[in-house]
């Protein structure tokens, strides 16, 4: 064949299937990142793919962006190196610069193996593998009737799955098998995207509001004995282990059915639009509940029963003689019901066993705090503590002018250091909003020196992973000042 032909019909030369597999675990590694794609509610974009070739376990880890690729590398080495009491041999990835770590790897021993330019199918494995992803991903957030910005929960999971089914590749053993040694535990598996109701602390409730909340299930927050879940009434994601699921049934479903439109999804930025108001759960099948407790499902109505209403009349009941109701009622000799009295023997609860209780007196602090003892002019400073209110919220504070003075030299001293800097807000994101906190500073003899107001950020809000990665405090050590001193004085 001439060189023209060459030129003209010259296609890619067939890859042979290879026959090359591991002989041990992390002796060969193969990495790749998929993206970019529909930002997803936690503001992600890409996914590495860590794939091990001799027992298929994959590892996933979700970015925003290619520029923390290094760090995620760095850190998913050493974890390798802590909890297998190994090491990796060989790295598989491809060209792109965001791998490029040369000295790192030289540093760790590790052969950087690379792919020729424009041929992913010399890292076939990872490829595929990111098509079992994709292809389950898509099948869950489908059943689910989820929108596609619920792909990074979907992604997560999904691996999970992949890791714990039996392959063809490893004799019908999973990868966690073949990698662990023992079996992966799937009692507490549930079906992605399932409508579930979890537990609300007492700590965030009274006595007559709902002690649950509905959600959807999205999977496990990982070293967490818990599932993630997206609460439907606040568009929050939570953490608890007390849930029953609804298998069968999907909040979803209900939206997507209703409207033709693209679908609103709540997020954890917006709480303006609240497209959950209008769902209602109908036939609900029995549920599967994590708490073997028998009182958690006494609390629980029968889901067998018929969705009927029954409606009581409890008026009372009126006759045209006011005086007809007493009657026949004899008020002299009217004894009250007695109290019933539980016969429940009781005992002191376990995590009290190593502690000494006072039962006998009601309130024993007394017996041990006493102000008479007390020097007169600590008197004076003890009591002049609660002399002034400071107020709990801003309508409280707005109606004293030495609050207002104590607001408005906090806001310009915030001006004065340039503590913040104006930004445009990205888009799908809100503000973490902030609040005062008020506090009366007090001088050695109980006088009062000054009313302080701050304005702090409503951390609370925030999630990890999703509002912040990094936790820090601009704070100087003492230490540290201590250097500076002794190196300025040794400097003269």
């Amino acid at each position: 064949m001439c060189d023209a032909c060459h030129k003209a019909k010259h296609k890619k030369l067939p890859f042979p299937l290879s026959s090359s597999r591991s002989s041990h675990a992390f002796e060969l590694i193969h990495m790749d990142i998929w993206g970019p794609c529909t930002i997803s509610m936690n503001g992600f974009k890409y996914f590495l793919t860590i794939v091990d070739d001799y027992s298929r376990y994959t590892w996933v880890i979700l970015l925003p962006d290619k520029t923390s690729v290094r760090k995620h590398i760095i850190d998913f080495v050493t974890k390798i190196e802590t909890h297998f009491h190994t090491v990796i041999k060989n790295i598989r990835i491809d060209n792109g610069p965001e791998f490029l770590m040369h000295d790192f790897y030289s540093t760790k021993g590790i052969t950087h193996q690379t792919t020729c330019t424009y041929t992913p199918e010399q890292n076939g494995i990872v490829e595929r593998k990111h098509q079992h992803i994709l292809n389950t991903t898509r099948a869950l957030l489908f059943h689910a009737h989820l929108p596609s910005l619920f792909w990074c929960f979907a992604v997560k999971h999904v691996v999970f799955l992949i890791n714990c089914l039996p392959t063809p590749l490893l004799n019908n053993d999973s990868p966690y098998e073949h990698l662990y040694g023992f079996l992966c535990d799937l009692s507490h598996l549930r079906v992605f995207g399932c409508l579930c109701f979890a537990h609300t602390p007492a700590v965030h409730r009274t006595k007559f509001d709902s002690r649950a909340v509905s959600g959807v299930f999205l999977g496990f927050k990982p070293h967490t004995k818990g599932y993630l879940f997206l609460n439907l009434h606040n568009h929050k994601i939570d953490v608890t282990r007390h849930v029953i699921f609804y298998e069968s049934h999907f909040p979803y479903q209900h939206i997507s059915s209703s409207s033709s439109l693209s679908l609103p999804v709540p997020t954890n930025y917006s709480n303006d639009y609240h497209p959950f108001d209008t769902i209602v759960v109908t036939n609900i099948p029995a549920p599967i509940s994590t708490i073997s407790d028998a009182t958690a499902t006494a609390e629980l109505p029968d889901p067998s029963a018929q969705s009927t209403t029954e409606v009581i009349d409890v008026s009372p009941t009126y006759t045209d003689d006011a005086t007809s109701l007493h009657d026949n009622v004899d008020f002299d000799n009217i004894s009250p019901t007695p109290l019933r009295r539980s016969t429940r023997p009781r005992k002191v609860p376990s995590y009290l066993h190593d502690f000494q209780t006072n039962t006998l007196t009601r309130y024993p602090i007394s017996n041990y705090v006493n102000y008479a003892k007390l020097s007169p002019s600590f008197q004076h400073v003890v009591f002049s503590i609660n002399s002034v209110p400071e107020p709990r919220t801003y309508a409280q504070a707005c109606k004293d002018p030495r609050w207002l003075k104590a607001m408005a030299d906090e806001l310009e001293a915030l001006q004065t250091n340039n503590t913040w800097t104006i930004t445009t807000l990205p888009p799908g994101k809100s503000v973490i909003g902030c609040r005062w906190v008020y506090k009366v500073k007090h001088k050695s003899d109980g006088s009062i020196e000054r009313f302080k107001a701050r304005l702090v950020a409503k951390g609370f809000n925030q999630l990890e992973g999703l509002n912040f990665t990094d936790t820090f405090a601009p704070v100087a050590k003492l230490t540290t000042l201590r250097f500076l001193l002794a190196f300025a004085t040794s400097q003269n």
